[in-house]
C-alpha cells in the first residue's frame, strides 16, 4: 500500500471516528434531555397542598352540619348516624405509624367515601372537590366485582342480589 492510499485510509477511518463521536454526544444530550423531562417538577402536586384551606372538608362540612337538610342531601344520612358510623370505622381510618402534619384527617376520608357511594359520583371528581389523590383506595365497581361480593355477601349473610349493607 502506498502513501497515498495509507493516508486516504487514515483520513476515511478519522472520519468514522469523528461521526462514532458525533452520534454518542448527541444521544448522550438527547437522554440528558429526557432525564431533564422525566423530573418531577414537584413532590406534591400545587392543587393538592391547598386541601387544608380550599379542600371541600374544609370548606364546607361545618356548614353542612349547620344545616340538616344540605347534610342529608350530601351524605343521605343524618349527622347522628354519620357520627355514629364514623365511631365504628375511626379506628380504622387512623395512621398505624407517626401521624403527618399534611395527612387527610379521617373524617374527611369518611366524608369523600360516603359523599361518592351517596351520590353515585365518580371517584376522580369526589377525591377532587375534597383535594385528595386516589391511589387505589377505592375498589372498582364493575359487573365482576359487583358479582364476586354479591356472592361473597350471599355466602356470609345468606342474602341474595346484595353486596352489602348498613345498619343505621
Amino acid at each position: 500500500m502506498d502513501f497515498k492510499a495509507k493516508k486516504r485510509a487514515l483520513a476515511a477511518t478519522n472520519v468514522t471516528i469523528a461521526a462514532l463521536l458525533a452520534a454518542y454526544y448527541l444521544l448522550k444530550e438527547q437522554e440528558e434531555e429526557e432525564a431533564q423531562e422525566r423530573k418531577r417538577s414537584h413532590w406534591v402536586n400545587p392543587y393538592l397542598l391547598e386541601r387544608r384551606t380550599k379542600g371541600r372538608y374544609e370548606t364546607s362540612f361545618e356548614n353542612m352540619v349547620e344545616s340538616p337538610k344540605v347534610f342529608l342531601e350530601n351524605f343521605h344520612m343524618s349527622e347522628a348516624n354519620f357520627n355514629y358510623l364514623f365511631s365504628l370505622v375511626k379506628p380504622y381510618l387512623q395512621p398505624k405509624r407517626n401521624y403527618r402534619p399534611d395527612a387527610i384527617p379521617p373524617k374527611a376520608k369518611f366524608c369523600v367515601v360516603l359523599e361518592m357511594l351517596a351520590s353515585g359520583t365518580v371517584q376522580r371528581h369526589a377525591a377532587s372537590t375534597y383535594r385528595i389523590t386516589l391511589s387505589g383506595q377505592f375498589p372498582k365497581w364493575d359487573k365482576e366485582n359487583m358479582l364476586k361480593w354479591s356472592e361473597e355477601f350471599e355466602k356470609q349473610w345468606n342474602f341474595p342480589n346484595c353486596i352489602g349493607a348498613i345498619d343505621t
